[in-house]
């Protein structure tokens, strides 16, 4: 019989609440603009999203970091990764992005993690990435012509993507 200790239990509990909600991101985003503008609709989910960080704030005694640096790499986190990505992110979709492409251009973003990141670059490995970038690219295009998506909507992809590359970056640098 396999018994899971509590704390794998929980760590299975929240790593699946975490798939489930960020992988119906796109649907709830999508559904949301069509009954809302996108800056209407970031508003109503900030503040939702607020009101369950203040109640879970005690509930589970999280603490918000110290002042100083720890404090300003949280505010610069939150402004690009949680601020820039999802604006651009619901303003790609508002210029008729479709939720499949917006999520194969964010397939890049592993790879332009490691670029800017490795200290060492061996030509083996960038190759293997250049590679996978090209390989990408030719599975995006296509579908990029055929859908007829504005230039605005795939730019606003692409700042979603430097976005959430350089918001994640924003503590190891």
């Amino acid at each position: 019989m396999f018994v899971l200790s509590k704390k794998t239990a929980l760590a299975a509990a929240s790593t699946s609440l975490f798939v489930l909600l960020w992988s119906s991101g796109a649907i709830f985003s999508k559904w949301g603009l069509a009954h809302a503008s996108p800056f209407a609709f970031l508003l109503i989910r900030f503040t939702i999203a607020l009101c369950g960080l203040l109640l879970l704030m005690p509930l589970l005694k999280l603490k918000r970091p110290k002042g100083g640096k720890p404090m300003l790499y949280a505010m610069a986190t939150g402004v690009v990764l949680l601020g820039a990505y999802q604006i651009f992110y619901l303003l790609a979709l508002d210029l008729k992005v479709t939720p499949g492409v917006i999520a194969t251009i964010m397939g890049v973003q592993p790879i332009l993690t490691v670029v800017i990141m490795e200290r060492q670059r061996s030509i083996s490995r960038l190759f293997g990435l250049a590679l996978g970038l090209a390989g990408l690219i030719m599975v995006v295009y296509q579908g990029i012509g055929l859908a007829g998506m504005s230039l605005a909507g795939m730019l606003f992809g692409l700042l979603a993507l430097a976005s959430m590359t350089f918001g994640s970056e924003v503590n190891v640098v």
